[in-house]
């Protein structure tokens, strides 16, 4: 049967269209415009969307669970979570806290719960390391920390196959380049992620050629050191800056702790609406928060904290993120939107598939108010929420 959605705004990549009509049928967007060009089926079954947006399916790329569920214990239980909050395609991300037969055994569990119900929103996985610098929260936990040695990573290449879509690395770890080459070579497809890491960007730029095109949590990663004392040096964030094919992630949260309102807007001005991705890096609590502000540490009501008090992620969803984006940057729907969809899609090379509201791609859709207030969501043409 046809469905179509009337009386709607429809979100495009590029523009809105104000009073618009869209047409699908057995999960695909059969056609989408302006109500006065787009005839609606008879027999279709229609939804008044009452003059809410409708947008693609959000796409978060970088989400480790939810406040008191990870994704490799439980990937149900969070996808069912963050498709309420209108996220259709989500990488549950590992982190290097975890053992090998942590990682492997949580991805057979992903792999099943992605066969059916909610689970339909999980695509691959983030692997947030295992070979990253070592820095970041829950240092008590951090594993894979000794030499990058092959037959530690082989049995995690050969068991995970092309399950892992990016792998965030630490360029500055000797023999880095092996893991990577070896990684290309059992997956072609795989990309790489700054991950954390004080790596200059001389050696960001040295691993460009497998595959290195987005940057973890921007401006969350690492600093590299000056060349001396009163001097500033050049790491991972310049080089994804400056660098055109790189994408740079953003935590927005409510109060602008883990990016401030004004590093947000110079990083979209300077990388440009395509190469910005918002993510959540959403975990479970870890911990009784304390305020150790002479480390500078603040509190944010939407962000993690582990058990010393440190910044760890976020308990943020996408569409709040999106609406954290307006609110410290004055970047209206159509950007935040774009943020969170197609220049996702275009990273992951999923965009003839999802990430925007065009003829033959899956009818992941959200119906959202102008606060991006989640009202309905449409997976694969069918109506969850």
């Amino acid at each position: 049967m046809k469905h179509a959605i009337i009386n709607t705004k429809l979100i495009l990549e590029d523009g809105i269209i104000w009073d618009g009509v869209l047409i699908y049928e057995n999960g695909k967007i059969l056609e989408a415009g302006w109500a006065k060009e787009v005839s609606v089926p008879e027999g279709a079954e229609i939804l008044d969307a009452q003059g809410l947006y409708t947008a693609p399916g959000l796409i978060d790329i970088h989400n480790h669970g939810s406040s008191t569920d990870l994704f490799v214990d439980n990937p149900e239980a969070c996808a069912t979570y963050f498709l309420q909050h209108g996220e259709t395609t989500v990488l549950p991300t590992f982190y290097c806290n975890l053992t090998l037969e942590q990682m492997l055994e949580g991805a057979k569990k992903v792999a099943r719960a992605s066969t059916h119900g909610a689970g339909r929103i999980l695509d691959g996985l983030y692997m947030e390391g295992p070979y990253m610098s070592g820095g970041g929260s829950n240092q008590r936990s951090i594993l894979w920390r000794g030499d990058i040695r092959r037959e530690e990573y082989e049995p995690l290449l050969a068991g995970l196959k092309d399950m892992a879509r990016i792998w965030a690395i630490d360029p500055a770890r000797e023999n880095i380049e092996m893991f990577m080459a070896d990684t290309k070579a059992a997956n072609p497809e795989a990309i790489f992620a700054l991950g954390h890491s004080v790596a200059t960007s001389a050696q960001c730029r040295r691993l460009k050629k497998y595959g290195v095109r987005v940057q973890t949590h921007h401006g969350d990663s690492g600093k590299a050191p000056g060349f001396a004392q009163g001097t500033i040096g050049a790491g991972c964030d310049e080089y994804t800056l400056y660098e055109p094919d790189m994408y740079a992630e953003l935590i927005c949260d409510e109060n602008g702790i883990h990016v401030a309102p004004d590093m947000i807007k110079f990083v979209v001005k300077t990388k440009g609406v395509e190469r910005m991705i918002l993510i959540t890096d959403s975990m479970p609590a870890s911990g009784d928060y304390t305020n150790n502000e002479e480390e500078g540490i603040a509190y944010g009501p939407d962000l993690n904290y582990d058990y010393e008090g440190h910044l760890a992620g976020s308990h943020l969803t996408l569409e709040h993120a999106c609406r954290n984006l307006m609110k410290h940057t004055g970047y209206g729907l159509c950007h935040a939107i774009r943020f969170a969809t197609i220049n996702p899609a275009r990273l992951l090379g999923i965009d003839h598939k999802v990430g925007s509201i065009e003829e033959g791609k899956k009818a992941n859709l959200i119906l959202i108010d102008d606060m991006v207030n989640v009202k309905g969501v449409i997976l694969e043409g069918e109506k969850v929420v």
